[in-house]
C-alpha cells in the first residue's frame, strides 16, 4: 500500500475528500481537548529554519483575526524543538491538521508548491499535526511519511498534546491561519483551496 493510500485509512473514513463548490474544504469533526502553550521568557530554540527574536513585550491573545496566537514549542519531522515566535518578521501560514482527515490531506498535496512560491519572500508555512490516522499523537516517523508522502520541506511539527488546539474552530479539521510579520492573525480562509489560500498570503506579504 502506498503511503498516500495508507494516510487514508481509519475510522474517519466518513471525512473522506469533502470539496464544496464555492465553499472549500469541509473540515472533519474530531474529539478535541487542548491545553496550554508554553510560557516564560521567550529562548531561541536550536533548528535548521529561519530564526528572528521576537519583541521582548510579544505577548499572546489567541487565534482569533486581530489576536496573537500564544507561543508554541513542538518536534518537528527532524527532531528539532521550534517556536512559532521564531518567525517573527515573516508572513507564517499555520495548517493545524490531522494525519486522518480528508480535507487535511488535500490541503498537503499543494503545501511544498504555496511554500515554493512564497518562501524568498519571507514566508513560512508551517503544518501542526495533532493526530495519526489511528487518533494517537503523532511520531517523528509520522511528520517523516507526511512530508516525504506529500513531498513537504517546510516544517511539520507533532502535537500530540494539542497546544494549539484552540486554533481549531467548531472542531473542525484543518484550521488555517494567516500569520502576518508582526505575528498578528490577518486573515481565517474560509475557503481551502490553494488558490484562496495563496491568494491571502499574497495579501499579507
Amino acid at each position: 500500500m502506498s503511503t498516500r493510500a495508507r494516510l487514508t485509512v481509519s475510522k474517519h473514513a466518513a471525512c473522506a475528500w469533502l470539496v464544496m463548490t464555492g465553499v472549500g474544504l469541509q473540515g472533519c469533526v474530531p474529539d478535541l481537548t487542548s491545553s496550554g502553550a508554553n510560557a516564560g521568557p521567550w529562548e531561541a530554540p536550536e533548528n535548521q529554519w529561519p530564526l528572528r527574536e521576537p519583541p521582548a513585550n510579544l505577548v499572546g491573545t489567541g487565534f482569533a483575526e486581530g489576536q496573537v496566537p500564544p507561543d508554541f514549542r513542538l518536534l518537528d519531522q527532524h527532531g528539532d524543538e521550534v517556536s512559532l515566535w521564531q518567525f517573527y518578521g515573516s508572513v507564517v501560514l499555520l495548517d493545524v491538521s490531522t494525519m486522518w482527515c480528508g480535507p487535511c490531506q488535500e490541503i498537503a498535496g499543494h503545501t511544498e508548491a504555496t511554500y515554493d512560491s512564497f518562501k524568498d519572500d519571507g514566508f513560512m508555512y508551517l503544518t501542526v499535526l495533532h493526530e495519526d490516522v489511528e487518533n494517537r499523537p503523532p511520531t517523528t516517523e509520522d511528520l517523516e511519511e507526511w512530508a516525504a508522502g506529500f513531498g513537504i520541506s517546510a516544517p511539520i511539527l507533532a502535537d500530540g498534546d494539542q497546544a494549539t488546539g484552540a486554533a481549531v474552530t467548531q472542531g473542525q479539521y484543518p484550521a488555517v491561519i494567516v500569520i502576518g510579520r508582526d505575528m498578528t492573525i490577518v486573515d481565517r480562509p474560509r475557503s481551502l483551496d490553494a488558490a484562496t489560500i495563496d491568494g491571502a498570503i499574497e495579501d499579507a506579504l
